[in-house]
């Protein structure tokens, strides 16, 4: 196996860069040539990861769909601790090609696994068990700025999917997050990173992001701490309902952003954004 990472992990933390890499062998002794490319998405890709405190998400691409004894095999390979886990705790998710090459707005993956010392152990194997919108945006971000570990880059085999899609699961995410994100810091980032998305088009990290929105309201004090919290710095919690009512006004912003662009798409016939991604 010829191993020739992107530059950019290098920038990572030098345990992140070998859990990575073990990752990539283990994957690649049991797939050989079925697997066609791993990538670092997420918090590590944007510019945002926290060593210790932040999952490392990760995306793989296979040649095929797999069986499910193929797919049982590679969660005991890869789940923490039979592959420990350096920090909070992987995301990791394997898809066939056909799912990622051509978009579909489903889930559409072949392994699910969450696991680490940190974090709840969670695997899925049919897509089906899964909201679609955490996948489909988390797609969209590995092209983007997906860090290749293994394969081509990312945009050779992750396709565009429609931004008309994309605007949709982020007010799904939205709507999750105000059910069941209580303690809230995790519900600001996410709807701060998706606001500035839908007026610019742009994925960005969850710092950047809230700095971009703090210029933007008229009160950045809940956006601060709700920073300080992800950071560790800060205890205090947030007050439940100005959080609600920050994902309320985000959730309006988008929906008037997805109203001006439905004609603008339409017109065009069909459902991609004029700007692209």
């Amino acid at each position: 196996m010829s191993i020739n990472p992107d530059t950019r992990l290098q920038n990572l933390p030098p345990e992140i860069q070998t859990y990575s890499l073990q990752m990539v062998q283990l994957l690649h002794n049991y797939l050989q040539g079925n697997l066609l490319g791993v990538y670092i998405v997420g918090s590590a890709a944007l510019g945002g990861f926290i060593a210790g405190r932040s999952d490392i998400d990760i995306q793989g691409v296979c040649a095929r769909q797999l069986s499910q004894e193929e797919k049982e095999q590679i969660t005991s390979l890869l789940a923490h601790p039979s592959l420990p886990c350096p920090t909070r705790g992987c995301e990791f998710v394997l898809y066939s090609r056909e799912k990622v090459t051509i978009p579909s707005p489903t889930a559409g993956f072949e392994v699910n696994l969450n696991s680490g010392p940190q974090m709840c152990f969670h695997v899925t194997y049919d897509s089906k068990d899964e909201s679609f919108h955490w996948f489909l945006l988390d797609r969209s971000i590995a092209r983007e700025h997906g860090i290749s570990i293994f394969g081509p880059d990312a945009h050779e085999l992750f396709g565009v999917i429609p931004r008309t899609w994309l605007l949709n699961a982020l007010l799904t995410s939205l709507r999750w997050h105000t059910d069941h994100d209580e303690a809230g810091y995790s519900s600001i980032l996410n709807a701060c990173r998706g606001w500035r998305f839908a007026e610019e088009n742009q994925w960005s990290s969850k710092v950047d992001a809230i700095e971009w929105a703090k210029t933007r309201v008229a009160d950045g004090e809940l956006l601060t701490q709700a920073l300080a919290l992800r950071a560790g710095t800060c205890d205090k919690t947030l007050d439940q309902k100005k959080v609600k009512q920050f994902l309320n006004s985000i959730r309006e912003r988008i929906e008037q952003v997805q109203q001006v662009d439905t004609p603008r798409t339409h017109d065009r016939g069909c459902f991609f954004h004029p700007g692209g991604l």
